[in-house]
């Protein structure tokens, strides 16, 4: 399990890590001068710059994606459905900006392949989480049977 925490934490870390200086950069110039992005990459979308777009990408696949590795990385018993409620919005996201601004470029690739790497890997995650959970509960259950027996 420890190799599946790593992993997983490993890949939401990088994720963030990616977005929220990608999303501050777009949120300090929407004109996409910093990140060397034209406006003309929105024609069609409805968006005029890249203001919306660089705080949905800073909150939701910056700190949310955050949220997820720390909650990996401490094994909180919420870090599968987390880690796959943003892997899932990873591969969203992915998805919209291929279908706004087009797609080919081989990081929308990678990145839509992490997304579907975190949310399986999330689900495993979910998994031991829970078994270790119901173990818990069921070692726990037995001791206080055993002491209201005595």
């Amino acid at each position: 399990m420890l190799t599946l925490i790593r992993t997983l934490g490993t890949f939401q870390f990088f994720v963030a890590l990616g977005a929220l200086i990608s999303g501050l950069m777009l949120f300090l110039a929407p004109s996409g001068d910093l990140l060397q992005i034209s406006t003309d990459a929105l024609a069609g979308s409805p968006f005029r710059d890249f203001l919306i777009p660089g705080l949905i990408l800073f909150l939701v696949n910056g700190v949310g994606q955050a949220v997820a590795a720390f909650l990996t990385f401490r094994r909180h018993r919420c870090a599968g459905l987390t880690g796959a409620v943003f892997g899932l919005g990873l591969m969203i996201w992915i998805f919209v900006q291929v279908s706004i601004i087009g797609g080919g470029h081989f990081l929308q690739y990678a990145y839509f392949g992490i997304g579907v790497a975190e949310t399986s890997l999330s689900f495993l995650l979910h998994g031991h989480l829970a078994g270790q959970d119901r173990l818990r509960s069921a070692l726990t259950h037995d001791t206080d049977t055993h002491v209201r027996r005595v």
